[in-house]
């Protein structure tokens, strides 16, 4: 899932126009706290800290490229205080780019070894656009009414999360209106969705089926889907959730799947009577898989309500 975006007005020495232009771009401090979590700084002198990830490049709207960049806290050998940057293989937007050309950074909040750099470049339609939107600001979020999740948001909730998951089970939270905003909400459902997968050990619950990328060996293609949903109150328990792959995910959602008291799938027969459901029907009885620990196995009480409430005749 993507997150929104924050920008940079680009400096000379961001661009493939600066005079010996390997540093990469650097990444100021105020909007570092919105982009994928990097490990902690070294002290002066240690070695650099930096994680790969895989970056889509955008240029005027127009993908140019997918690379495997650096992010960084860079030393220059220890000389320097630690400068966040992103360098590495970015020259096909770099090349592109003057000084004062707009620069969107957009992390995925499933998969921390993703994020993707769109350029907008002076003179085209977006960047007046967002220009005239941002004013004098040289960095900073592109909605400020609705900012990217931060690293302290993605701790904290994976703490709550927690919290919750050593509690009983228990289907709804009938105070989460009154407590979240839209971005706890999108951090809470990425901390869900990790402790979830992690029970299930990044396997779907109805199928066995995962997907690991090469590049961080991060989990792609997985969801964890509220069986309650947080709409209609439903609890982030780890127990009110099932890992499900996206395709399977939107089925369970509009009721055309579920699971039947005695925890096997249930298909109904109204859908796999439909050609081209053959998929959906061979899952039909087969049983779910179940969390490693028995409090964080999926609730019957949320499975029920799934059944009354979602489930089509």
């Amino acid at each position: 899932m993507l997150d929104t975006s924050v920008f940079k007005k680009l400096a000379h020495n961001d661009t493939g126009q600066a005079r010996g232009h390997q540093g990469g771009i650097v990444i100021p401090k105020a909007i570092s706290q919105f982009f994928p979590p990097l490990p902690a700084v070294t002290a002066v002198g240690g070695p650099t800290v930096d994680s790969i990830l895989s970056a889509d490049l955008f240029v005027d709207g127009q993908r140019v490229d997918t690379i495997q960049t650096r992010y960084q806290h860079q030393t220059w050998g220890g000389t320097r205080p630690p400068e966040r940057r992103l360098t590495d293989n970015l020259g096909p937007l770099r090349n592109e780019a003057s000084e004062d050309d707009i620069l969107l950074f957009t992390k995925d909040l499933d998969d921390d070894g993703y994020i993707q750099l769109h350029l907008l470049r002076k003179g085209t339609p977006e960047y007046a656009a967002l220009n005239a939107k941002i004013g004098t600001s040289r960095w900073g979020p592109v909605d400020p009414a609705n900012p990217p999740v931060t690293i302290t948001q993605i701790v904290e909730a994976e703490e709550y999360v927690e919290e919750e998951a050593a509690e009983p089970p228990f289907a709804f939270d009938e105070e989460r209106g009154t407590t979240e905003t839209t971005t706890i909400r999108k951090a809470r459902d990425r901390a869900f969705r990790g402790k979830v997968l992690e029970q299930y050990d990044n396997r779907c619950a109805f199928t066995g089926r995962k997907f690991i990328s090469p590049v961080g060996n991060m989990v792609l293609g997985l969801d964890a889907a509220h069986v309650i949903p947080v709409s209609e109150k439903g609890s982030d328990h780890p127990a009110n959730g099932l890992p499900l792959t996206k395709d399977l995910h939107w089925a369970f959602d509009r009721g055309l799947i579920g699971v039947a008291p005695d925890r096997t799938i249930l298909v109904p027969a109204s859908v796999r009577a439909l050609p081209g459901n053959e998929f959906l029907s061979d899952l039909h009885g087969q049983p779910i898989r179940e969390a490693h620990d028995a409090n964080l196995r999926v609730m019957d009480e949320a499975l029920q309500w799934h059944r009354q409430n979602r489930l089509v005749e």
